[in-house]
């Protein structure tokens, strides 16, 4: 998968299991964020949670590629404001580099957890899957996905849903619907 922005399989999650019940789920509105360098985020925000900046060869390891493709990338971000780095040192994100990527890591997790939990989708092509999801999905498809995963999850017990568990679903995104209005 070199070069695609998928990375080598491997998910570096956020530690935040729940966060798609709360969180605001949104697309970036940052001219010249690609999918591509949205992959290249999350993956700095992922591994940048085990520690203080993240190593070059780290995100080029992680991502699938070499280190050149993985330098162009981090310069993307850095031009657009999203990352720092100091020559041949440690990458950091700026505060709204971890805003985005935190945002993006949500997505990816929701969807991720979609995939996998509500419909049965294997592993590792849920993965593969939600990472193309995560940057298409508008922001209402996103929140009513946030509320079906949740609601899914926890109806009876979380077993599986019921006829009357969609039923009650249907209602709370109908009520929704009407407070916003």
């Amino acid at each position: 998968m070199q070069g695609n922005g998928t990375g080598n399989g491997k998910v570096y999650f956020n530690g935040h299991d729940n966060s798609h019940a709360t969180a605001k789920y949104s697309k970036n509105n940052v001219d010249g964020l690609t999918p591509t360098r949205e992959n290249y985020l999350r993956t700095l925000f992922q591994l940048s949670q085990q520690g203080e900046g993240v190593r070059l060869t780290d995100l080029a390891r992680a991502e699938g590629v070499r280190l050149p493709t993985a330098r162009h990338a981090v310069n993307c971000l850095r031009e657009l404001g999203l990352a720092s780095q100091e020559n041949y040192g440690r990458i950091q994100l700026t505060d709204e580099g971890s805003r985005l990527g935190r945002a993006i890591c949500d997505r990816f997790n929701l969807t991720r957890k979609f995939l996998c939990e509500v419909l049965g989708v294997r592993p590792e092509a849920a993965e593969r899957e939600a990472c193309v999801m995560e940057h298409h999905l508008d922001d209402d498809t996103l929140e009513r996905l946030a509320a079906f995963v949740k609601h899914v999850t926890n109806c009876n017990g979380g077993v599986e849903a019921t006829p009357d568990c969609l039923v009650n679903l249907r209602i709370t995104m109908e009520e929704r619907d009407q407070a916003r209005h």
